[in-house]
């Protein structure tokens, strides 16, 4: 069974983490969006905290779902880096600033491949509108490739297409909560009818 898979049928706790980093991805959006002319300097560090916070929440949601999520280790690991580059980039603002556009592109990309794998897990359960996590991951890809493929297209383009994807992400994160505890309330319904 795929990690995701184990951890529904283990009735997983603290899915509302997924809140918390969708919330926090659509408020770094919103906030590149307000002000764009802010610059690399604004957003170099937004997108540090909002990292740093990202990988809080998972290695918060691993950590509470040890026993029941079969390959934790590798949620615990995703978000050890994020808090690691997270910090990292807060620490060196000049770093973040110089390769920005790469951090960002390469993190959204990551994040796109996680949400389709997640698709493909809730597909392979028989969960109905799976294909809309597919449908975000792809979406997410494709803002993630534009701001890798343009990186020196300058500051405001980089910022409307990292606001884009920061908003994407960030609302597809809360629905796969709400999915995670509508699949939960299931689960506990099943088991006490069984």
């Amino acid at each position: 069974m795929s990690t995701i898979s184990s951890s529904i049928v283990s009735s997983v706790r603290n899915w509302w983490w997924f809140i918390i980093k969708g919330l926090l991805l659509i408020a770094a959006g919103v906030a590149v969006l307000a002000r764009p002319l802010a610059g690399y300097v604004g957003l170099s560090i937004l997108f540090s905290i909002v990292i740093l916070g990202v990988g809080l929440s998972q290695i918060f949601f691993a950590a509470a779902n040890n026993r029941s999520l079969k390959g934790w280790g590798w949620m615990l690991a995703s978000g050890i880096i994020d808090v690691a580059v997270g910090g990292f980039l807060l620490i060196y603002p000049l770093i973040t600033m110089a390769t920005l556009p790469f951090f960002v592109g390469f993190w959204l990309m990551f994040r796109a491949f996680f949400l389709m794998g997640i698709s493909f897990d809730l597909s392979s359960l028989g969960i109905s509108n799976w294909g809309w996590y597919l449908v975000g991951g792809i979406l997410l890809l494709i803002l993630s490739g534009m701001i890798l493929y343009y990186p020196a297209a300058g500051a405001v383009s980089i910022v409307a297409w990292s606001a884009a994807a920061f908003i994407v992400a960030g609302v597809f994160n809360i629905a796969l909560a709400f999915k995670l505890n509508s699949i939960k309330k299931d689960v506990k319904s099943l088991e006490s009818k069984l």
